[in-house]
């Protein structure tokens, strides 16, 4: 039996396309002046099925080739920018409106800071005002002696082999947009602090200072990048015993950053707290550390005392750590064997020093030192600084001088003795 009569019933018909054959021609002869459009252009297999008209792409052509001539100036009021800080998160809800304020009054008085050797950048970093002169226009700049380092050290702070250029062009990047040339007055690579001398047509805004800066106090990192935007960082302030790649009198910015931010503009920048005013300044920012304005304060007095030339440092020949920032279990075995909760422990004493001379050796406790009770590394900071106001001649060539008498406890012995050390 033959199914072809029944496939014959099931098939449609073709029907008849209109324009083929002599009407087609008949139809262009009527419209002389319309062209056959071209063929879609069909996507790559595998693609949806859907076709690019060529007349819509080469009308996007043409707007992209005039959209730089078209492009309007940028506004900074309507400009969207990722910001530095996390204001808009709801874990700085607390402190949006006060940040806000505190971070805008600081930012008066931030600055951005680059150097070059030979035409050659090195450094971009922060500062600010720390002084104005109304009668010769200018004003110094407290900033980072990171802004004038060649060289890192090779294996730790303690044993040096950093490289400063102190022949450096240093240029301040002032918040009108424009460039000022700076002097470098003077850097100290200990205290991890530089003086920058700039002339300007315009009074400055100077910072307010707060000494005290608490443990697990809130605070923010100001900087300012390579486009004088504000950067703003909030953390805490922290105490934390100093590692081989740390000085004893810095502080601890704790802070839950993005690992691939640039932190090195926020060098030289301040360190503020709630209500906008100076705590310390970000010395390593990659490292989380910052001067105490303690510290700072005090440099500077003592740069003004010597004629803006040098800040001397007594060498105590000692390395610390606070017994406060132990583990409860190891504050309380050591309260349990001397009957000591407070006070600084003497990991090491250096070879030849004045505290190697004089007795005090790895496992000394420090109660207490020229009869004032010490709990803190920021505490020795402090009063190394008053030993060199108290001690220091003049002009030493490395600035290091003696200090005075310290009480210790012998830890391993149990006997309590007194050595003094002179000048």
């Amino acid at each position: 039996m033959s199914s072809s009569p029944q496939k014959s019933k099931n098939k449609r018909p073709v029907e008849a396309n209109p324009t083929s054959g002599e009407e087609q021609v008949q139809a262009n002869k009527r419209n002389p002046g319309r062209e056959e459009a071209p063929a879609p252009l069909p996507m790559p297999a595998g693609r949806p099925a859907f076709f690019i008209d060529p007349k819509c792409l080469r009308t996007k052509i043409e707007r992209d080739r005039l959209a730089p001539k078209l492009a309007t100036p940028e506004i900074p009021t309507l400009k969207g920018f990722k910001p530095p800080t996390y204001f808009h998160t709801r874990e700085l809800l607390h402190v949006r409106e006060a940040g806000t304020t505190a971070a805008l009054t600081a930012a008066k008085s931030l600055l951005g800071i680059s150097s070059s050797v030979g035409g050659t950048p090195l450094k971009r970093c922060s500062g600010f005002w720390i002084d104005w002169n109304e009668e010769s226009k200018t004003g110094i700049v407290l900033t980072t002696a990171h802004l004038v380092r060649t060289k890192n050290s090779p294996v730790n702070i303690w044993l040096g082999g950093e490289e400063y250029a102190s022949h450096a062009n240093v240029t301040v990047h002032l918040l009108d947009g424009t460039n000022a040339e700076g002097q470098l007055l003077y850097y100290q690579p200990h205290y991890d602090l530089a003086f920058v001398k700039v002339r300007v047509d315009q009074p400055v805004k100077l910072p307010s200072f707060h000494e005290e800066v608490k443990h697990a106090q809130e605070v923010f990192r100001l900087g300012r990048d390579n486009k004088l935007d504000l950067r703003i960082t909030y953390g805490r302030a922290e105490y934390q015993n100093s590692t081989m790649y740390q000085r004893y009198h810095n502080m601890y910015f704790d802070c839950a950053g993005d690992a691939k931010d640039d932190k090195e503009y926020d060098n030289g920048g301040p360190v503020i707290d709630l209500d906008g005013k100076v705590v310390g300044m970000s010395n390593n920012s990659k490292r989380g550390t910052f001067i105490p304005l303690s510290i700072l304060l005090k440099c500077v007095d003592l740069w003004k005392k010597y004629e803006y030339k040098y800040i001397p440092r007594p060498h105590i020949g000692m390395s610390f750590k606070a017994i406060k920032l132990f583990e409860p279990a190891h504050l309380d075995k050591i309260w349990r064997m001397y009957n000591i909760d407070d006070g600084l422990v003497v990991p090491k004493a250096s070879k030849g020093s004045h505290a190697e001379k004089f007795g005090i050796q790895r496992g000394d406790i420090i109660e207490c030192i020229n009869g004032k009770c010490i709990s803190t590394t920021i505490e020795v900071g402090v009063l190394e600084i008053c030993w060199g106001v108290s001690h220091a001649k003049k002009a030493p060539n490395d600035g290091r001088v003696g200090c005075k008498c310290i009480r210790s406890w012998r830890s391993y012995y149990g006997l309590r003795y007194t050595s003094r050390l002179l000048t």
